[in-house]
């Protein structure tokens, strides 16, 4: 792919904020971290020597740049973005897999194919999703904290992102909002150091 110079200066600047660690990532990478695909030593390698394998442009969100890079035995994508303030954005962290990727540098021209009409491919990485039964899903709703369990699902099989279909969610709101809570379970739960 050849890249626009304009992409090529985007990505030193890109690289300058990460120096300077002015950069932040979206939950949908902390959930990539939080499974252990993803090391942030990984994404920091990716930012700093990947190629740009893609770039995105958005109405709203400007121009993000899909790098590519291996780290270890693995392929590893991330995308960054401008952000507010002079800020580096990285929405997107993931190890590249088939179907949707043909080689961790080029997408599969076919695509996921349609499977019944249902939604088969992760709006963040494209990666195919799988029907699953979610043994613990945490639903927060003014505040407070419900753990609901066998949440019928889609999941993510690159990324780990969860989707669940209209229905779904409306059970979900009716079983907190009319307290059928069949028990009560103790959460640990982790202060962050503030001097951190």
């Amino acid at each position: 792919m050849s890249v626009p110079p304009d992409s090529s200066r985007a990505l030193e600047r890109h690289r300058l904020r990460l120096r300077e660690r002015r950069f932040v990532m979206s939950e949908h990478v902390v959930r990539s971290l939080m499974s252990g695909s993803l090391t942030v030593a990984d994404i920091v390698a990716t930012v700093r020597g990947g190629t740009i394998i893609e770039v995105h442009t958005h109405a709203r969100r400007g121009t993000g740049l899909l790098l590519a890079a291996r780290c270890g035995d693995r392929p590893v994508h991330v995308m960054c973005a401008d952000g507010v303030d002079d800020w580096l954005v990285i929405p997107f962290a993931y190890v590249p897999a088939r179907p949707v990727w043909a080689t961790p540098g080029r997408r599969n021209p076919k695509g996921v194919p349609e499977m019944n009409g249902k939604f088969t491919n992760c709006y963040f990485c494209g990666g195919e999703i799988k029907t699953v039964t979610v043994g613990n899903f945490d639903y927060r709703k003014e505040g407070v904290l419900y753990v609901i369990k066998k949440v019928p699902a889609g999941l993510c099989v690159e990324c780990g992102e969860k989707y669940i279909e209209p229905a779904v969610g409306e059970r979900m709101d009716f079983m907190i909002q009319n307290s059928l809570f069949t028990t009560t379970e103790p959460v640990n739960v982790i202060e962050f150091p503030s001097d951190s």
